[in-house]
């Protein structure tokens, strides 16, 4: 089975199942398990997880993937990863550091099921002011003088006056 990832794939999880013997390595999820895995592809292993159903207690794998990484599983896609009985590997998209990959999937893993993240858009009403309508002026405008630069100003001559004013005093006395 072919499994094209797209680039710049964000926010998915790839629910794969081994329904045979595992990889050498893949719990300690070796390059070369990988490649096993998924093919002349290489991950980042710190976004790929290995988990033996059998060895959750309490919890189930949708369970682990609701908690664990704050993803809602439908209640079909639940039962589906219930209904496994191999090695799961969940692969992050993130794995993939942004570009497109083709996995090559052996015939004793097939996936799952594609779990992604509902994005939090909400559509507001559009906007009706002028502003929102695009039209911009292209004539620059100077700012108006605030009243602190005003200030600022009148006590700048004041002083250069009374500068003026004293070296003149000075000069004439002097």
């Amino acid at each position: 089975m072919t499994l094209d990832i797209p680039a710049n794939d964000h926010g998915a999880i790839y629910v794969l199942e081994i329904a045979g013997d595992m990889p050498a390595g893949l719990a300690d999820k070796t390059d070369a398990a990988m490649m096993a895995l998924l093919g002349p592809v290489v991950v980042n292993t710190d976004y790929v997880d290995v988990i033996d159903p059998s060895a959750l207690n309490d919890m189930t794998v949708p369970q682990l993937i609701e908690s664990g990484y704050d993803m809602l599983v439908a209640n079909d896609i639940a039962e589906d990863i219930n209904g496994c009985t191999g090695t799961i590997v969940l692969v992050m998209s993130a794995a993939f550091g942004g570009q497109a990959a083709e996995l090559n999937l052996p015939d004793h893993v097939r996936l799952v099921a594609t779990l992604r993240e509902t994005p939090a858009i909400v559509v507001t009403d559009p906007l009706s002011t002028e502003s929102a309508e695009g039209n911009l002026s292209t004539a620059p405008t100077k700012p108006p003088k605030s009243d602190a630069r005003m200030s600022g100003m009148v006590a700048t001559y004041a002083l250069l006056a009374m500068f003026a004013l004293v070296g003149l005093m000075i000069w004439v006395g002097g």
